[in-house]
């Protein structure tokens, strides 16, 4: 598990694509779901776990997102997220803070607006 190169404590996950706070999945221009879209980098690309979730993530491919997120590699990712483990960008991404870190969304329905930070 990767550590924290200031202090050298692990970096724990708390994975935005678990619960409400990212409900929505990603998607890459070559056609495939992936978890969140933030996971869409060379750096991943290069991971041999995720090379495997993007083989059985081609949308193409599948008569429904049910049918991809229910494969046993999109399982084995969110089982192995609660045992800390995850891709590169997850680290960074989704690393546990005090404080949200990353993104603001904004969010236009009938006049109301919905503002969530996750």
């Amino acid at each position: 598990m990767p550590k924290n190169k200031k202090d050298n404590e692990i970096i724990e996950i708390d994975a935005k694509c678990k619960d409400k706070r990212q409900p929505a999945f990603g998607f890459t221009n070559r056609g495939e779901l992936i978890p969140c879209c933030w996971l869409d980098t060379q750096k991943n690309r290069f991971d041999k776990k995720y090379q495997k979730l993007l083989s059985v993530s081609k949308i193409s491919e599948h008569k429904s997102i049910e049918n991809i997120i229910l494969q046993p590699e999109w399982i084995e990712f969110h089982n192995d997220l609660d045992n800390n483990k995850g891709f590169p960008m997850c680290y960074i991404v989704c690393k546990k803070r005090k404080q949200p870190g990353h993104q603001k969304q904004t969010t236009y329905i009938k006049q109301e607006v919905k503002v969530r930070k996750t």
